[in-house]
């Protein structure tokens, strides 16, 4: 058993005191401290060691007027001077003398970002995700994509969403090489096509031929037509076609092809089909088309394994199923098994909890990782995902912070979340993880009776004069309370203005469901007074957008925010 695979519940760490704790994220394996200090000038001597075990391992020790990083390769000798940057970063001229011993739990420790729920980032925006994500120890990075890369031949979808073109990717991925970063490519092949069915070039793809109620795992649903006919193969041809022209930009060994949550197969035109042969098979035979169409253009295929599978016994064995799942009481374990006992490769693909929320789910996030971790002992990677449902509203500074989070797991394979060291390491300021850890509990008892979104995400979503909703008056009084109290101690840093926008949406979200709770007691003036609030933050919204992403998915966003007015 490689060195990278030995899981536990929580690191041994051998510090003296608290006080005298560096503040590392990822955690180290182990840290003991000695007495003294080594000055930040002392000699580096670096060097490889075959007796390690481990090709990530290293060992770094500061004692005795000098600094040794000892590891079994390069690789390993890049994370040792990450830790030391982080020790130097936080320490000045003296540094504390300590031995570090550490490894990866994951040897895949990889992060997604949704691109195609509105925001767009820019390549600026994006290079400094790699640059969080290299210092953070991760080696992986995906943009989910479904319309938003500018593909030759189909500018009728994404001419509207300031979509990364080829060439941004190539530029990205080899950033990400300079920096030893795979950059793997993505893109939905079968579900989640809404964005290219509704033009009338592509209607006709689609599996429904009207939209309609259909089942969906939390029960009937409308889809607006949402996926490809699997039996159809001109949807092949754009599929492959899509492929062909994305996978050539990104240097990394996988190629996503997502196939997640079709919802509709079966409620169409493959309908027969699908009830003849089964469901299962229909869709196993399309991802074993698109996989080996991924292999022949040079890459290993991936693909969503839903917490509702819908493959049958055909699925390929050779297929890298990532088993996703984001609730704080997800069941990775089952399909994780069934997946070995088919002799597949597994990859773990927990949540940040940053999306459908306006400040990030902070414990609901943790406890999502922590059960990744734990339940992933035959998996050999870990991808960690940002997405973007209902307008990519969270704040960059969530976005990061919940990347944090998701590479301690990834790394540590622990539930040693510490709030100080992620502040330390991404913001540079141990305040900053306090403060966004506190930020993302403040509707954390309401959180708990939702799925998959924050309270107060939800609940402004809901009607006003509607019955519907989490939580009573004196609960959102207290979630209210708490968010005022977080104004007077958000620190400052090039990230506060961010969040702060973010707490502010929450505050106002909080205040009209207290408002909302009054039902029809509640008067005209505290309505207007909600809606003038709401109409000050939205110019706020806009030019932050702005400054990190393309102005294409902005106005969807914003529309989401005005339905509340």
């Amino acid at each position: 058993m490689t060195f990278w695979h030995s899981r536990s519940a929580l690191r041994r760490r051998t510090l003296h005191s608290m006080s005298d704790r560096p503040l590392l994220y990822p955690t180290p394996r182990t840290c003991t401290r000695f007495a003294g200090t080594v000055t930040a000038t002392a000699t580096v001597i670096r060097h490889l060691d075959p007796a390690l075990v481990g090709d990530e391992a290293y060992r770094l020790r500061i004692a005795d007027d000098q600094i040794t990083l000892t590891a079994r390769t390069p690789t390993g000798l890049r994370w040792a001077d990450a830790t030391l940057t982080q020790i130097r970063a936080q320490n000045g001229h003296q540094l504390p003398a300590l031995l570090i011993e550490d490894a990866p739990a994951f040897a895949q420790r990889g992060f997604m970002l949704d691109i195609s729920r509105d925001r767009v980032p820019t390549l600026a925006t994006l290079r400094g995700l790699v640059d969080v994500l290299v210092s953070l120890k991760g080696n992986r990075l995906q943009l989910y994509i479904e319309h938003t890369l500018a593909y030759a031949g189909h500018a009728t979808v994404w001419a509207e969403a300031s979509p990364l073109t080829l060439a941004d990717l190539d530029t990205l991925d080899a950033y990400c090489r300079e920096r030893d970063v795979a950059l793997d490519a993505n893109q939905n092949c079968l579900g989640h096509y809404e964005r290219w069915l509704k033009h009338p070039a592509y209607s006709d793809l689609a599996e429904l031929p009207a939209p309609q109620m259909v089942k969906a795992p939390w029960g009937d649903w409308f889809s607006p037509r949402t996926t490809l006919n699997p039996l159809d193969e001109r949807s092949f041809a754009l599929v492959s076609d899509l492929l062909t022209q994305q996978l050539p930009a990104c240097s990394g060994e996988f190629a996503n092809i997502g196939c997640d949550e079709p919802f509709d197969l079966g409620y169409g035109r493959s309908a027969t089909a699908c009830a003849t042969e089964g469901k299962g098979r229909i869709y196993s035979r399309w991802v074993t088309k698109v996989a080996r169409l991924v292999q022949n253009l040079g890459k290993r295929p991936q693909y969503w394994c839903d917490p509702h599978p819908n493959e049958d016994d055909g699925l390929p064995r050779d297929l890298l199923a990532l088993v996703w799942g984001y609730e704080y009481d997800e069941d990775f374990a089952t399909r994780i098994a069934a997946h070995c006992r088919a002799g597949r490769e597994v990859w773990v693909a927990p949540g940040t909890g940053g999306w459908a929320s306006y400040l990030g789910r902070t414990s609901y996030r943790r406890e999502n990782l922590t059960r990744a971790a734990a339940q992933a002992a035959a998996a050999t990677g870990m991808l960690v995902t940002e997405w973007g449902d209902q307008g990519h509203q969270q704040p960059w500074p969530v976005t990061l912070f919940g990347l944090a989070d998701g590479m301690q797991a990834a790394w540590s394979g622990s539930s040693h979340f510490d709030d100080a060291a992620a502040g330390q390491a991404v913001f540079g300021d141990p305040a900053a993880g306090r403060w966004l850890a506190e930020a993302g509990e403040a509707d954390g008892e309401l959180t708990r009776q939702s799925r998959n979104i924050s309270a107060t995400f939800r609940d402004a979503g809901i009607d006003f004069l509607s019955a519907d909703g989490s939580g009573t008056r004196e609960q959102w009084q207290a979630c209210s309370a708490r968010l005022d109290a977080l104004r007077a101690t958000l620190p400052a840093g090039w990230w506060a203005d961010e969040a702060r926008l973010g707490l502010e949406l929450s505050r106002w979200a909080a205040d009209r469901a207290v408002v909302r709770r009054a039902g029809t007691g509640s008067s005209l003036a505290e309505r207007s007074e909600l809606s003038i609030r709401l109409c000050g933050l939205i110019p706020l919204y806009r030019r932050q957008w702005l400054a990190r992403c393309g102005a294409g998915g902005l106005e969807d966003s914003m529309a989401r925010l005005r339905h509340h007015v």
